[in-house]
Order: structure tokens, then sequence, then C-alpha cells
């Protein structure tokens, strides 16, 4: 419902005139400040600590040695609000100097076209010296479209998401076999109804001694059926090409197999109790992940040695098991970065801020807004590894996650071998074939914009699994799909994705 709502907020914003979208060659609104105090607005990915208004207040306090005159005013907003706030400040021009982002939470090339983000060229060059030299020329490439770069990477992590199952180790121990379930689901590079059906033992037993909690979480368990898959202009769009496949064939990722084995087994699990019966009333599903008695199984991302920084928290001892196998860098943008938007007031400070995070003479005053006061925040355990300090109910004190501010590697480890086990991941990471590759959406974003909102209709029912007759609703979806237009999109992507390899190819033999 919250997603309808502000769906039509900005259809009417559209319709008023307010949410205009200029080229992408427009150039970036000037602010010459002078002498005058300068309060840079900085939208950040995150939830707020015990101590967030008192590390932000030091960092400003701080940030004046650097950049006198100037300070910052931080919005944390969480990872299930930011799309959603991000869409509204951009239909409503609300002035932002600074944002984090997320290619798996908003489309970077979507957002270049709508004119949402200033190009960043002519700041670069004149404000941007040590973060120019501190990113390869291949990321930068990743971030540039027609021309222009809208983008600036952030150093760290450069694959997409990879799934890990979560599970109480007591009660995984008793009734379940991880191994088992990890196996069978890493042998099938592209999900199966069998992918599925492996938990179900696990989860009877659980149920039939009343230990299931709150139930499956559908919404990450879902997630499973995008195994395989990369998806064409964004990772949710419902268009994709298969990870393990040499022909880049495009396909409407909702008509294959592992979308309708997922759709089936949602079906079955709720009919079986396995997914909560009252989950059509839940506002956020997800909060019951990692409680003692929430979601009896839950996906969360996969990483060793500390690499997962905003990994989900349990009340209890759990076991982890990686289900994909693999990691992969998608095409369209980094994985993360920051930009300045539209509605900057400031973007020559702001560009100065992101350059002074990724310099030597910056590295402390990043580290402090990343991490907070050493011994009253954290504390520094051997050389370069620290643990942060929490309160009494065994929360944090304070933290940023180092992926949303800038260079990873410039903070400290939480675990000895951290920054070497992501650059191993970065290196072992499947790239993709379509790296350089540009949608041009022009003939088709009446027909994805028609697509997406039968997806928003159908999906969550299907995922849930509470329809009383699953095939019918999921038969009435990819009929909806087809009349919406979704096989206009699937030749129109595919005639410009055979045409790109035929360049590639043409200039690589040459």
């Amino acid at each position: 419902m919250k997603k309808w709502v502000i769906a039509v907020m900005l259809c009417v914003l559209v319709g008023l005139g307010i949410y205009m979208f200029p080229s992408s060659g427009t150039p970036a609104p000037k602010s010459d400040a002078g002498d005058e105090s300068v309060t840079l607005k900085w939208m950040i990915y995150g939830e707020k600590y015990k101590e967030s208004d008192v590390v932000f207040s030091r960092f400003n306090e701080a940030l004046r040695e650097y950049l006198p005159g100037v300070q910052v005013e931080f919005e944390l907003v969480s990872k299930d609000d930011y799309k959603e706030k991000w869409d509204m400040k951009m239909a409503t021009n609300e002035r932002l100097d600074l944002a984090w982002f997320g290619n798996e939470v908003l489309n970077y090339t979507e957002e270049v076209k709508k004119g949402s983000l200033m190009a960043l060229d002519y700041l670069l060059e004149t404000a941007g010296g040590d973060l120019q030299k501190d990113v390869s020329k291949e990321l930068w490439e990743l971030q540039r479209r027609e021309g222009n770069i809208y983008g600036m990477p952030v150093l760290g992590p450069l694959y997409c998401r990879n799934y890990v199952l979560v599970a109480n180790e007591m009660l995984m121990n008793r009734f379940g076999d991880l191994d088992e379930m990890v196996r069978v689901n890493q042998e099938n590079r592209y999900t199966t109804e069998e992918c599925f059906r492996v938990f179900e033992d696990f989860l009877q037993k659980a149920k039939d001694n009343n230990a299931i909690g709150t139930g499956v979480s559908y919404i990450s368990m879902c997630r499973l059926a995008d195994k395989g898959y990369e998806g064409i202009y964004g990772s949710d769009s419902p268009f994709v090409i298969p990870v393990f496949e040499k022909k880049l064939r495009v396909y409407n990722k909702y008509e294959l197999e592992s979308y309708r084995a997922c759709f089936e087994t949602m079906a079955r699990w709720y009919q079986k109790g396995y997914i909560r019966e009252d989950v059509k009333n839940l506002l956020d599903p997800a909060s019951e992940d990692g409680r003692l008695k929430g979601s009896i199984l839950f996906l969360d991302e996969y990483g060793e040695k500390g690499t997962v920084t905003d990994m989900v928290k349990t009340e209890y001892d759990a076991v982890r098991g990686e289900l994909d196998g693999y990691r992969y860098i998608p095409y369209d943008g980094c994985r993360n970065s920051l930009v300045i938007p539209k509605s900057a007031l400031y973007p020559q400070q702001a560009m100065e801020l992101v350059n002074l995070l990724n310099s030597d003479q910056g590295k402390e005053l990043y580290r402090l807004l990343a991490n907070g006061v050493e011994k009253q925040h954290y504390i520094i355990v051997e050389g370069n590894v620290i643990a942060r300090m929490s309160d009494n109910d065994k929360s944090y004190l304070y933290q940023v996650s180092q992926n949303v501010i800038g260079n990873v590697f410039r903070n400290f480890e939480t675990v000895e071998g951290e920054f070497r086990q992501i650059e191993e991941y970065n290196a072992q990471a499947i790239r993709s074939p379509l790296q350089g590759f540009n949608l041009d959406t022009r003939m088709i974003a009446l027909e994805m914009a028609k697509t997406d909102l039968v997806v928003e209709k159908y999906k969550e029912e299907l995922c849930q699994g509470t329809s009383q007759d699953w095939e019918a609703l999921y038969d009435e979806f990819i009929r909806e799909m087809k009349k919406a237009g979704s096989e206009k999109i699937i030749e129109e992507v595919q005639k410009q994705i055979d045409e790109f390899q035929k360049v590639k190819h043409a200039a690589s033999a040459s």
C-alpha cells in the first residue's frame, strides 16, 4: 500500500510539471558561497544509532580544520525507505547536495536519463584530484553515460549481493541438514523446485515441535529465484539474461521455471503453515529476521572475515550457508557510489568533501564518520582491527556503513584480513558480458512503466502464497504483462544487445 501511495503522489507531481527531466548534458547549477557558511545536505543509507548525533557534531567540529565554513547536515534513511525517499526528493526537487547511490536499490542509468544526477566531469577535474587517482579507469567508465560521469565509485565490494541462508544453529542441528540445503542449491545454477523442497523437511519438523517462530521470511526466500540471472536495466528488472550461458538471450524472468517454482512453493508453504497466516497485514516482514522467535529461515548477504558490514544481527547463535556459490559484477554502474543530485545547492563543496574523505589528509575524518570516537564508540584491538562498543541491549553505540561514504580500504578492519578477502572476492567475480552496454529505452519506455505496474500489482501476493488459486493468478499475471508490452520490450532489448555484441566483437577483432 505504501508503494502505491508514493506512486500516486509522484504521478500527481508529474502532472503538475514538478518532476522535470532535463537532458543528461544539462550543466550543474553553480554556487559561489564565498566566505559564507555552507551547510551541505547529505542523505546516507543506514540506521540511526544512539550516538549518531554526537558523532555528527564531532565530525562537523573536525571538518572546520579542513574545509572552513563548511558543515554537513546528515539524513539517515533506512534500507526499506531509501528508494521512496529518493524518489520523493527528486519529484519535489528538494535540496540535496550529496547522496549514496546503490545499484541494487536505485537504477543508475534510469536516474541519469531522468536528469536526477549532475554530470561530474568538470567538478572532478577542479576538485576531485585525490578521488580520480584512487579509482581505476575501468570503474570510472562503468559510471559513464552519454559521455559524462554521474557517480563517484566507492571502492570496496564491487560484486552484487550473493545469498546465504541463515537459521538458528540449535534448531538446524536438531531438525535440518544445512550441508544438503547448500549442496542442492549450489548444484542447480538456476533455481528449481528442488532448491525449495530441500528446506521442507526442516520446516515441517520445526512446525511439529512448535519451533517455527513467525515462519519463513517470504521476501528474502523469493530472492532465490533470481539466482543465475542478471537484470537488464536494474537488479529488480523483470527482464534478464542468464549468467552461465554464452548466448545472451533476454527473458522475462517471471515466465521462467525459477519464478514459477517460487510462486508454487510459496503457495504450498502458506497452506502448510510455514508462512504466517497474517502475512498480508505485515508492514515490515523483514523485521522478524534474526529474532529469537522470529523468522525460521531468511536470506542475508554472504561474506567471510567481516566483509558484510550490515549483516542482519541474530538474537541466537546462527548457522549460515551460501546458496548461490558465485559472485557477479553487473554492467549497470558500481555497486556503491556517491552522487550529487540535480537539486544540489553547493556541488563544488560537496565534491571537495568527498575528495577530502578519499584522501590521505582526510583519512582520520573518514574514520570518525564511519566509526565514531576511539574509546567512546570503538576500541583498537590490534593493528588496524577494531571492535565496536555496544550498550546494554547489545546494540552498537554508533556506526555508519563504510560502503556508503567512501573508499572502504581507508577504514579500520573489524576482522583481520577483511580487506584482503574483499579484494579476492572482487578478483574472483564473474564480470558481466554487457559491460559497456547502454540500453536505449525511448522506444519501450511506456511498456516498461506499464509492465512495472503489473509486477507491483501481482508479485507480492504470489510471493506471500496467500492466493486461493495461485496458478490462475500466475497465468493472469503473465497475460497482463504481455498486454502491457513485455514481449515488445524483450524484442527491443534483444535487438540492442545483439547489436552491442556485434560492435564489440568487431572492435576486438580489429
